[in-house]
């Protein structure tokens, strides 16, 4: 097989940074994983050393990433963490397997994990695509949430728990050794526990202070479950790198995020609590009660709001966000980018923008954009994204995936 691989006859959205920017008529060149041109007007290439792949007219864009994933989530999981940890591991890890493969045939080529229910889940999975034994996207692993004593999950049954900055260290040190390269913590209450409101404040700077300082030593990052303004002030006071959902935002808090602008990013999971509030989960038990009790109409309003005084001050948005629950299903995905354009006020590339070329640099890879010298992680779909973003949801739209320059998926109902 060639090391060389030529996409002719398509459009490019390149995602070189412009919210404005259309699909254009172009070639893609690929040598090893990484592209090394992209022309405009159209390439040559020798068939004898090239292999030449006529897309159609179809769309080409950068592989798809989310920041917010637990792939220990399996394809039927509907709210019972427990279970889960308590399967077998010989049967769990197949359900693992089935949620990265689910991943990478949805257009999803980078993932940051951000907490397992088995601690080995993100490194196995890793490890055994780098090895070719599963097929799945590119993982930044995560290992088991850590939680501060006196906080949600302080009761240590699904996370390790932290009484103070001393502990805190030590748990990040023995994470990162094991592997673990995106550490998440939980600094803040959710409501769908009301015991733990989501304004609630656990840790304090001290704490993730150490934790982040820990983390950098080993070439690792903190990312938090942050949704009241204070917990989101406090993690980006302290140098943690990905905050998870930022619900509530006061004017501290962004101020936090401005000063931290270029290495700071927000992961809402807008899509989540879009879903909670619109009732998807009430056949799973979440009954319209229980959404109440949680103060998660509240909290929509308010994320929504937030999203576009981040937007306008230029912070930047990551798009993920707990998906796996039957009312957000794996393999919907990129659902969270139709809630971007919809209620955000985003363009459909500002929003594409959210999964490509800012997940890149949250993870350290040179993915998310299509030009020479990156990473050639790339999506193939019929119809343009930059006019309807929702063609990225659709299954049978989706021609293929490649991942380091190679097709690691083609849909078997567009090419049988």
């Amino acid at each position: 097989m060639t090391g060389r691989t030529l996409l002719t006859n398509g459009l490019v959205l390149s995602c070189d940074g412009d919210p404005g920017e259309k699909s254009a008529r172009a070639d893609v060149l690929i040598e090893g994983d990484r592209i090394v041109k992209v022309a405009q007007g159209g390439l040559d290439a020798d068939p004898a050393s090239t292999r030449v792949v006529d897309l159609h007219g179809a769309t080409v864009l950068p592989g798809l990433g989310d920041a917010h994933t637990h792939i220990s989530w399996p394809l039927d999981f509907v709210f019972d963490h427990a279970a889960i940890a308590a399967t077998p591991p010989e049967r769990h890890i197949l359900d693992v397997a089935g949620v990265t493969k689910t991943f990478l045939e949805s257009g999803y080529t980078l993932i940051i994990g951000a907490g397992v229910t088995q601690p080995f889940d993100d490194l196995l999975a890793r490890d055994a695509i780098e090895r070719g034994l599963i097929t799945g996207p590119r993982i930044v692993p995560s290992g088991s949430m850590v939680a501060a004593v006196d906080g949600l999950g302080g009761d240590g049954e699904m996370m390790e728990v932290a009484g103070d900055a001393k502990g805190l260290r030590e748990i990040v040190a023995r994470q990162c050794d094991s592997g673990v390269r995106s550490l998440k913590l939980f600094i803040s209450g959710d409501g769908v526990v009301p015991e733990f409101p989501s304004e609630d404040v656990y840790m304090n700077d001290e704490m993730l202070g150490a934790a982040v300082e820990e983390a950098d030593r080993h070439g690792a990052f903190i990312t938090v479950h942050a949704r009241g303004s204070a917990s989101v002030a406090m993690a980006a006071r302290t140098g943690v790198r990905i905050i998870h959902h930022a619900c509530f935002l006061d004017d501290e808090a962004l101020t936090a995020l401005e000063a931290r602008r270029d290495d700071v990013w927000v992961c809402p999971g807008l899509h989540y609590l879009y879903a909670m509030v619109s009732g998807h989960a009430r056949p799973w038990g979440i009954t319209d009660e229980k959404i109440e009790a949680s103060g998660y109409h509240r909290e929509f309003a308010s994320q929504v709001d937030g999203l576009r005084r981040l937007k306008a001050a230029g912070i930047r948005i990551l798009s993920g966000g707990d998906f796996g629950h039957q009312w957000t299903h794996h393999g919907t995905y990129a659902a969270e980018l139709q809630r971007y354009v919809e209620l955000a006020d985003m363009t459909p590339v500002e929003a594409i923008h959210t999964a490509t070329r800012n997940m890149g640099p949250a993870a350290g890879l040179d993915t998310g954009e299509v030009r020479e010298g990156m990473l050639a992680d790339l999506v193939v779909v019929e119809g343009d994204p930059t006019e309807d973003v929702t063609v990225l949801q659709r299954h049978d739209l989706r021609r293929a995936v490649l991942k380091g320059g190679r097709f690691a998926y083609v849909n078997p109902e567009v090419y049988p």
